[in-house]
């Protein structure tokens, strides 16, 4: 049986992703965990709970003992499964980045008959100037038989900074998000619902916030905004208490701070559809990125955005589906949401879903299959 490692890594991608793998006739088995274990077996797909819960308000000790067990049936079932394929479809912890970058990609090479590795980023977010870790993923990379790459411009990178032979990289993009669940709610019953104002653009925020999504920025360019009707809403929380009280701070000194809300708590799937279409444009003022799951929920729900030129966002958001800013501070923001509030009708939502379709994790999955045995 192949195996499948998320490691922990965001549900969403990972069911999807596995059902690409399955609509291809793929045969393998997902290392799951207390999370996304339920949602794989209502999708009929074959897993194994060997990490268990992930809950962050466990005490240590637990943790620890969980962890250490984990690691110890992980490493038995690379052995038990030796001669098939492995994927590592997931992210290495930075926290013991000593182990899972060291270890484990020898352990993997040395009992996968074809060793796959995805590089969801080149290094980890907020990692780009470490040393350490710099090292550490110059060794990950030296291990995989193949590489997939999400872009093609995480793939350059790995040529050009960490040496990867470019034959051992296959470059497809990230899938559709088709695990959030539709609705059928109007624009106005969607608002009612999350209490906005029926009348007048509202742009939207969405997802965790953190520095280098630069919502402090936004805060800052939603000040320079001319349309007076429009709104901006924040919806996603926060798990730097700093930069929590950053953003708070730039909301609060903006002139338009009225039209200015934070919806602080993380938004379950059931909710994103209905923020999705209560809104009228995404905003992702990211000061750097590589990609975004995002940018493909946005274009599965028909969603416009407006993005920084940062990373290979300008890949998916072309002049059908968003604008992407001149410039990447709070003036290029706000020149790009007048844009779009000037002309939003010209954005038509069916379209943006319809072009989106080439992404759907079944086509992705396509260009991979022959690397499962």
């Amino acid at each position: 049986m192949n195996l499948l490692f998320p490691h922990g890594f965001e549900p969403n991608y990972v069911v999807g992703f596995a059902r690409g793998l399955v609509a291809n006739g793929i045969k393998f088995m997902v290392i799951s965990d207390d999370v996304v274990d339920p949602r794989l077996a209502s999708a009929g797909i074959s897993r194994c709970n060997l990490r268990g819960s992930l809950d962050p308000a466990r005490p240590a000790c637990r943790k620890a003992l969980n962890l250490f067990r984990y690691y110890v049936l992980l490493l038995w079932t690379v052995v038990r499964h030796r001669g098939r394929t492995i994927h590592f479809n997931g992210l290495l912890t930075s926290k013991i980045i000593l182990f899972d970058g060291f270890v484990l990609p020898i352990w993997f090479r040395l009992w996968a008959g074809h060793y796959i590795h995805t590089a969801h980023n080149a290094l980890p977010h907020s990692r780009e100037k470490s040393l350490l870790f710099r090292c550490a993923y110059r060794w990950i990379y030296r291990f995989p038989h193949t590489i997939i790459a999400h872009t093609r411009k995480i793939a350059q990178q790995l040529e050009t900074e960490f040496g990867v032979d470019p034959a051992r990289i296959i470059v497809i993009s990230i899938g559709l998000n088709e695990e959030m669940p539709l609705t059928d709610l109007s624009v106005a019953e969607a608002r009612a619902q999350l209490g906005l104002p029926v009348q007048g653009p509202i742009a939207l925020f969405f997802g965790k916030v953190e520095s280098y999504k630069g919502v402090d920025l936004l805060a800052e360019a939603w000040g320079l905004v001319k349309n007076p009707s429009a709104r901006l809403v924040i919806a996603g929380w926060c798990p730097d208490p700093t930069y929590a009280e950053q953003v708070r701070g730039a909301i609060a000194r903006s002139p338009r701070k009225t039209t200015m809300e934070w919806r602080e708590g993380f938004v379950p799937n059931e909710a994103v559809a209905v923020w999705l279409k209560a809104c009228d444009v995404v905003v992702m003022p990211y000061r750097n990125i590589y990609q975004s799951g995002v940018v493909f929920l946005c274009l599965r729900f028909g969603m416009p955005i407006v993005a920084t030129d940062v990373g290979s966002l300008a890949e998916y958001v072309d002049t059908e589906s968003g604008i992407i800013t001149r410039t990447n501070d709070p003036v290029g923001i706000a020149a790009a949401l007048d844009q779009f509030f000037a002309d939003s009708q010209r954005y038509r939502r069916e379209e943006i879903s319809r072009r989106a379709e080439k992404y759907r994790w079944d086509q992705q999955c396509l260009a991979i299959k022959h690397l499962y045995r």
